[in-house]
């Protein structure tokens, strides 16, 4: 194994446990704590990390907090974010779906993991996601695929 495969095992694992054991509410937060574990980590690194990881920013009371997600909770991740949007719709070549404000970025995390939906990526803001399909002639079977995706249909 070589050296640099070791070093990211190790910040996956250190990334882990400290989301697993602790409320991390932003990447700042992480890149000092994995500092107080001996392990440097830039905000790019982390970003590719995160979602490497497939880690997912969840709201609690305290706020948005990253959280591992598991195919177990897929079901809850799901009502969690159906939550989180306010509509769906799209035009002749876009799709766009309108969150709470700070909740677009997680919900296009989402889109982007699913294989199955029929689109080229996402683009977020703070609350407006743009979806670029991979066909404008299926904008309505995409959005209606998102619909289910999300858990709002």
């Amino acid at each position: 194994m070589t050296k640099k495969l070791e070093e990211i095992q190790k910040r996956h694992a250190q990334i882990k446990s400290l989301i697993t054991s602790q409320e991390i509410f932003n990447q700042t937060q992480l890149v000092k704590a994995l500092k107080q574990k001996g392990i440097k980590a830039t905000q790019a690194t982390l970003s590719r990390d995160l979602n490497e990881l497939g880690v997912v920013r969840i709201p609690t009371a305290s706020g948005l907090v990253y959280k591992l997600s598991t195919t177990g909770d897929e079901n809850t991740l799901q009502n969690r974010i159906a939550e989180e949007i306010l509509f769906v719709k799209g035009n002749e070549n876009v799709i766009i779906v309108k969150t709470y404000p700070g909740r677009a970025q997680g919900v296009a995390v989402f889109l982007d993991r699913k294989s199955d939906l029929e689109i080229l990526g996402t683009l977020a803001g703070d609350d407006t996601i743009i979806v670029i399909p991979q066909s404008v002639k299926k904008i309505k079977k995409i959005i209606e695929q998102i619909k289910i995706t999300l858990g709002i249909k």
